[in-house]
């Protein structure tokens, strides 16, 4: 199923339902100058990608959790999809937020875009404080825009382990992998 909206009044939330194992794709003008931010309280994985219009290929992605939120970043003219792989009818919550300012000259808050890759297959929650958390389906990837210094943790359980700090050793266009570096923590507790 392909659903195309144009227009949205910002001062209100979206209510999207997504039919069982089907997916809406989504367009709005406020990504040009708005985040998107995604509040799943379904129950079930939500997975959220990024589509090019004229080529149709995924531009970012990740799984959302049962009852997890996330502020994404959509590009001007790209189309939002949010998958429903359950059996069951689902709903999640769209609202526009502020777009975090991109660093000007005077701020030495340098971002990296790079990407998150899960080579295994199971999935990985992660959290990356102040920005989302995201949960990176089996065999996928996530692209990021993150700060100098900004933190990735490992959810395991009720507890956090950092798995990376962006820093200048990741360059704009890496692939970090991000199975690997939770392997090796494990290896290490």
């Amino acid at each position: 199923m392909v659903i195309l909206l144009a227009g949205f009044q910002t001062a209100a939330k979206e209510k999207v339902d997504i039919p069982a194992r089907k997916s809406v794709e989504l367009t709005y003008a406020e990504f040009a100058t708005y985040d998107v931010k995604i509040i799943n309280k379904s129950g079930k994985q939500v997975d959220v990608s990024v589509l090019n219009p004229n080529t149709r290929k995924k531009v970012s992605g990740f799984g959302l959790g049962p009852m997890g939120k996330a502020v994404l970043y959509v590009a001007e003219g790209n189309i939002l999809k949010l998958k429903n792989t359950s059996s069951q009818d689902i709903s999640v919550t769209l609202d526009f937020v502020d777009r975090k300012p991109t660093p000007e000259a005077g701020n030495n808050k340098e971002t990296v875009n790079f990407t998150l890759h899960n080579s295994s297959l199971k999935s990985i929650p992660l959290i990356i404080p102040g920005v989302m958390k995201p949960n990176l389906s089996p065999m996928s990837n996530s692209g990021v825009s993150l700060e100098m210094g900004q933190k990735i943790y490992y959810k395991k359980g009720m507890n956090k382990v950092l798995v990376l700090t962006v820093d200048d050793n990741i360059k704009n266009g890496d692939k970090i992998d991000m199975a690997k570096l939770v392997k090796n923590i494990e290896k290490d507790q």
